[in-house]
C-alpha cells in the first residue's frame, strides 16, 4: 500500500477558517494549458513560434510575429476516464477494502480559447515596422473529475473515524447549534445524525454505530459495504490583454496583462451499509430509565465545496530571428495573487431497522476568504523552420511551487505556520514541450506534439514523488486561399496515479483503506478562424 502525503483531496477543508493546506495552493496555482487546436497539436511548444493566437499565452510577442490581423474561436469536448480501486497492504496482492474495480467516464464541452488581434503597420522600412493589440481568452486548467469506488470492509469504518474525531469534545457541544464554532463540522453532523454516540457513562468519548465494545477495545462490529463518490468540475480561465511590437521583422517584443479567474465545484460522499444488520445491535435511550433495541442499516455523509477566485499578473517576452529559419524566444510571468472565496457544508443521515431512530443533520453553509500567491513562471523555446514546409519547436518551462504563499483577508488570521511548511511539501516543476508541423501542400498541415510535466510534490524525506504528467497530441490544419482557416487537434493526457486515504487512519493498529485513481483525459478541439 502506498500511503499518501495528503489523506484526501478536498474534504480536508472541513472545519474552520484555518483548514487550508499546501495542496489547495497547488491546485489553484497549476496551469495545465489547453489553447487553440494548432497550439495543442504542436504540444503547446509555442514560445518561439508565434503567429497563432494560442502562442500569446506562452509568449506575448507571438502576436507581433503574425503578418495579419486575425480572429478565432475554439470549442472542445473533454472526456475524463477514471478507474478506481482499493490498494493492497504491503506483502499482499488483494485490495484492502474497496476491492470492486470501477470505471467512470465524464464528458464536458467547453470553449478553451477565443480571441482577436489587430495589426497596425507604421509605414517604416526599418525600426518599429508594425504593432499589434489583441485579447485572448484561454483555459489554463480543467478540474474535471468523476470517480466511484465500492467494496466490503471488516476492519475499519468511517463512523469509527468520526468517533475518534469527536473524542474529548462534550456531547452538549456537539448537540448544540454553536457546536460548529468549537468542533470539527464532521463530528457535529455525525453526532446529530446518530452516526456516533457517547458510551461508558462519559459525555466526551464516542463510539460509531458500526462499532462494538469488547474486552479488547472498540472495533468494527461486523462486515460492512462501503461506497465513495467524488464529482468535481470547473476550470481556470485567463483573459489576456496583449500588445506586441515588430522591429525589422527580426525582433518581436510583447506584453500581456492577464486577468485570471477560477471556479471549482466538488461533491463527495461516504456511505456504509451493514451486510448483516442483526450483527449490529444498538441500544437507544428512550427516557431517563428506558431503552429500546434496534440495528444499524446504513449511513451516508455528503460534503459540498465550492471555490471561486480572481487575480491579475503581467507577462513579457520576446522572439528573435538571428538568421533565416531559427527562432529563439523567452518569457517571464509574474506571480498571481488570487483572492479565494470558499463555500462548504456537510449533510449526514443514518438509517436503522427501526426507522423511528433514523436521523439527519445539516451543517448549513460555511464560507471563508483568503489569498494565495502563485509562483513566478519562466519559459524559453527555440524553433526551426524549413521555408513554409516544416517546423520543429522545443519549449522549456519552470515553476517553483515552494514559493506559493497564503495571506489573510481578515487581520486575526495567521498563515505563517502553513507557509513555512510549503517548501517541505512542494519544489520545482519542469515542463518540456515539443512539436512538429509538416505542410505537404501549402493549404494543409499535419502536426504532432508531446508534453512532459514533472511533479513538484515532495515526500516526507524531501524526494520528488514520481507523479509526472504526460500528453501526446496530433492534428490537422487547413488554410484557404482567402481569409478562413481551420485546425483540428486531439490530445491524450496521461495523469499520474492518485493515491489517497478515503478517510484518515484513526487507529494505531488498523489502517484505513487507500484508494487509487487512474485517470486519463481525451480532448478534441476545433479552431475556426479568419485572417484579414
Amino acid at each position: 500500500m502506498k500511503r499518501s502525503i495528503l489523506f484526501i483531496a478536498l474534504s480536508a477543508l472541513a472545519v474552520n477558517a484555518a483548514a487550508q493546506s499546501a495542496f489547495d495552493a497547488y491546485t489553484f496555482s497549476q496551469e495545465n494549458y489547453v489553447g487553440t487546436a494548432r497550439s495543442v497539436a504542436l504540444g503547446n511548444a509555442m514560445t518561439a513560434v508565434g503567429g497563432d493566437l494560442g502562442s500569446i499565452v506562452f509568449n506575448p510577442a507571438g502576436s507581433a510575429v503574425a503578418g495579419y490581423s486575425q480572429f478565432s474561436l475554439t470549442p472542445s469536448v473533454t472526456v475524463s476516464t477514471v478507474s478506481s480501486q482499493g490498494t493492497p497492504l504491503s506483502g499482499s496482492t488483494d485490495p484492502y477494502g474497496f476491492e470492486d474495480p470501477n470505471t467512470t467516464r465524464y464528458a464536458r464541452m467547453g470553449m478553451p480559447s477565443f480571441g482577436a488581434a489587430a495589426r497596425v503597420e507604421t509605414g517604416r522600412k526599418s525600426g518599429l515596422k508594425s504593432w499589434t493589440v489583441g485579447f485572448v481568452g484561454h483555459m489554463t486548467n480543467n478540474y474535471q473529475l468523476e470517480t466511484y469506488a465500492s467494496g466490503s470492509n471488516y476492519n475499519t469504518t468511517y463512523a469509527g473515524f468520526l468517533s475518534t474525531l469527536a473524542d474529548g469534545t462534550s456531547s452538549s457541544v456537539l448537540n448544540s447549534g454553536s457546536g460548529y464554532d468549537y468542533a470539527d463540522w464532521r463530528s457535529v453532523v455525525g453526532y446529530q445524525s446518530n452516526m456516533i454516540a457517547t458510551y461508558g457513562g462519559a459525555d466526551n468519548q464516542y463510539i460509531g454505530v458500526t462499532e462494538k465494545q469488547t474486552s479488547e477495545g472498540i472495533g468494527l462490529a461486523d462486515g460492512i459495504n462501503q461506497y465513495y463518490g467524488w464529482l468535481r468540475y470547473g476550470n481556470k480561465y485567463d483573459i489576456l490583454l496583449n500588445a506586441g511590437l515588430n522591429f525589422n521583422d527580426r525582433f518581436f517584443l510583447g506584453f500581456n496583462l492577464g486577468l485570471s479567474s477560477l471556479s471549482m465545484n466538488s461533491y463527495e460522499y461516504w456511505k456504509e451499509e451493514s451486510i448483516t444488520p442483526s450483527n449490529f445491535l444498538l441500544q437507544f435511550s428512550t427516557g431517563e430509565t428506558t431503552t429500546a433495541d434496534t440495528y444499524f442499516d446504513a449511513l451516508k455523509m455528503n460534503y459540498s465545496y465550492e471555490a471561486s477566485g480572481s487575480g491579475a499578473y503581467l507577462k513579457t517576452g520576446f522572439i528573435w530571428l538571428p538568421f533565416q529559419g531559427l527562432r529563439l524566444g523567452a518569457a517571464i510571468q509574474t506571480p498571481t495573487v488570487y483572492s479565494i472565496h470558499e463555500y462548504y457544508g456537510y449533510e449526514g443521515e443514518t438509517a436503522f431497522v427501526d426507522s423511528s431512530f433514523n436521523a439527519r443533520a445539516n451543517s448549513g453553509e460555511g464560507n471563508y476568504e483568503y489569498k494565495v500567491r502563485s509562483p513566478l513562471r519562466l519559459n524559453a523555446g527555440l524553433a526551426y523552420t524549413v521555408g513554409k514546409s516544416a517546423l520543429v519547436s522545443l519549449d522549456y518551462e519552470m515553476c517553483d511551487y515552494s514559493m506559493m504563499r497564503f495571506s489573510a483577508v481578515y487581520f486575526d488570521d495567521d498563515f505563517s505556520s502553513l507557509n513555512s511548511g510549503i517548501p517541505s511539501a512542494y519544489g520545482v516543476s519542469h515542463m518540456l514541450r515539443a512539436g512538429i508541423e509538416l505542410r505537404p501542400l501549402p493549404q494543409y498541415a499535419i502536426r504532432v506534439g508531446y508534453n512532459l510535466t514533472t511533479s513538484p510534490e515532495l515526500d516526507n524525506i524531501g524526494n520528488y514523488v514520481d507523479a509526472n504528467r504526460q500528453a501526446v497530441s496530433f492534428g490537422l490544419g487547413y488554410s484557404s486561399s482567402g481569409s478562413f482557416f481551420a485546425d483540428l487537434a486531439c490530445r491524450f493526457n496521461y495523469l499520474p496515479d492518485d493515491y489517497f486515504l478515503v478517510y484518515p487512519d484513526y487507529s494505531d493498529t488498523i489502517l484505513s483503506p487507500e484508494l487509487c485513481n487512474r485517470q486519463t483525459q481525451f480532448e478534441t478541439l476545433l479552431t475556426l478562424g479568419w485572417r484579414f
